[in-house]
């Protein structure tokens, strides 16, 4: 039974919206209040000091009884959309790269007790594809790894942390994302590997997860996956939500969609249709995160669609039923209860380093000259909402003079023009005996930056290469001396890896992923 019956009102309670507005004062609490969403997303551009943050969604909260989800992105790694007042986690697969898989239901506790207290409902995490395609730049370090009960079992233990902390969590996104290079922020994709293929791979994490019980949401990829609907999106289609997820898996709880402004549907079927045809084909939550007008016309639309007979009203009744259920179970913040471990973080940014070859250890004394490759990467699924404002660049080099190591950078871009590295490598032989350590981002991806550090290799064949993001870069340079794997380039992430040049830790991870001979760019 719902507990309410009128079609615009079921309508706005199965869309979540996003808004602008860092603070209770400039966001636009009235129109939000008057549409009545069954769910907010609170994006970075709406997050500034962490007081601002509780006093605006203690505002969210009070828009609706029970309130409506509070839902963020807080994934670790490079998809974090609170920067302060949250724990701050190494990437997912960071945490796979320890292998231990209690450590990531820790770290799921100890973000959603972070997130309890702000009042946050809701986090959209953990990522439960494989990062089966080492050109993708959509999944990436998201995923734990690509070996499918590993990731089940990684997916399935942050997801507890998460609800045991009393923040719901979501399982994304489904049927799985991670065999394809094509971003769906931006394209739509469609992933050819048959049935058979599928449910022994991409499906496993989900249904493992599922299996537990561990998770409140599943959210749905825009991806055609031909063996199951050739012709339909996931998002879109009844095989996969209902059917598959549903009906094989078995999975009772929330089905949310991925933002449907992204160009993968916007670009296609269009938002407005989209969210009549996902909550036809089994969605309960469909999230319109930018824009409240394009939210107001697919309410519109959906009630529109029941009244013309195309949702049967017991579609939405249905899904409306769960999202409100949903919200009266995190309607209140659990209260924190044992104490947290708050080095669990550091612990495991130590922990996922991994040696591929030699010593990753500093010579104490010795100078260090970091080489770091720096810039500005398409990474759709990071920037999504963000602000628009610079922020300072983490350097492995201030993390070894935090250490007491005497430590200068060099920084180069991504993708760095001919004349750039000729002038460095100029400079290199004239700074004497010093230990150098070369930070790749994403090389495999970028050409001239492979190059670049070949070069830098012949003239410093004893330098340490860090692969700082993807660990595809690793395979690059096999007459490489000195490699390191961190799965990540933010603090987090350098202050672990600092640790074990410094002596002060050891490198215990294990890589997650196979590194295949071609992942290098051609």
């Amino acid at each position: 039974m719902t507990p309410s019956t009128d079609p615009a009102v079921l309508a706005r309670g199965v869309i979540g919206v996003g808004f602008a507005g860092a603070t209770a004062g400039t966001a636009p609490l009235d129109a939000l209040r008057a549409f009545g969403p069954g769910a907010l997303i609170v994006f970075a551009r709406n997050v500034g000091a962490p007081a601002d943050l509780r006093d605006l969604v203690a505002a969210l909260r009070a828009l609706g009884s029970p309130p409506p989800l509070i839902t963020v992105d807080q994934e670790g790694g490079r998809v974090e959309r609170i920067g302060a007042g949250v724990a701050a986690l190494p990437s997912a697969m960071a945490v796979g790269a320890t292998g231990d898989v209690a450590l990531a239901e820790r770290l799921g506790r100890l973000v959603g007790r972070d997130l309890a207290r702000l009042g946050i409902s809701v986090d959209l995490a953990p990522v439960a594809d494989l990062s089966l395609q080492p050109r993708s730049t959509v999944i990436a370090t998201r995923a734990y790894g690509d070996q499918p009960e590993r990731v089940g079992a990684f997916a399935g233990a942050f997801a507890r942390g998460l609800e045991r902390a009393g923040i719901g969590a979501a399982l994304k996104h489904f049927p799985g994302h991670g065999s394809t290079a094509d971003d769906s922020h931006a394209v739509l994709p469609r992933i050819t590997a048959d049935a058979a293929t599928l449910r022994a791979r991409d499906l496993v994490p989900f249904a493992r997860a599922i299996a537990a019980r561990a998770a409140s949401i599943v959210m749905s990829a825009h991806i055609v996956v031909e063996a199951f609907d050739p012709d339909r999106p996931a998002t879109l289609s009844r095989r996969v939500l209902t059917d598959l997820l549903r009906g094989e898996l078995g999975f009772d709880g929330v089905v949310a969609t991925d933002c449907l402004e992204m160009d993968a549907i916007a670009n296609g079927i269009g938002t407005v249709r989209s969210a009549v045809e996902a909550l036809a084909a089994g969605a309960d939550l469909l999230f319109i995160s930018h824009r409240l007008e394009l939210a107001h016309e697919a309410a519109e639309a959906i009630v529109a669609a029941v009244r013309a007979g195309e949702i049967p009203p017991a579609r939405l009744g249905d899904a409306y039923a769960r999202v409100h259920a949903l919200r009266t179970r995190l309607a209140e913040p659990v209260p924190a209860g044992e104490t947290l471990d708050e080095g669990s973080p550091l612990e495991a940014a130590r922990r996922a380093v991994t040696v591929l070859r030699g010593e990753p250890r500093l010579q104490p004394g010795r100078p260090v000259t970091v080489i770091s490759f720096e810039g500005t990467a398409v990474d759709n699924a990071a920037a999504s909402g963000g602000r628009s404002r610079g922020e300072d660049v983490p350097s492995l080099s201030s993390a070894l003079r935090r250490r007491g190591w005497k430590s200068e950078v060099m920084r180069v871009p991504l993708e760095p023009a001919a004349d750039d590295v000729d002038l460095l490598l100029e400079h290199v032989p004239r700074l004497g005996d010093r230990e150098f350590v070369v930070v790749t981002r994403d090389a495999h991806l970028f050409l001239r930056q492979r190059d670049a550090v070949a070069r830098i290799l012949a003239l410093a064949p004893d330098a340490l290469v860090v692969s700082a993001q993807s660990p595809y870069d690793a395979a690059l340079w096999p007459d490489a001396k000195r490699v390191v794997c961190i799965y990540g380039s933010q603090p987090i992430s350098l202050e672990g890896c600092a640790d074990v040049l410094a002596g002060r830790a050891g490198a215990g991870g294990t890589l997650p992923v196979r590194l295949p001979a071609n992942a290098a760019v051609r």
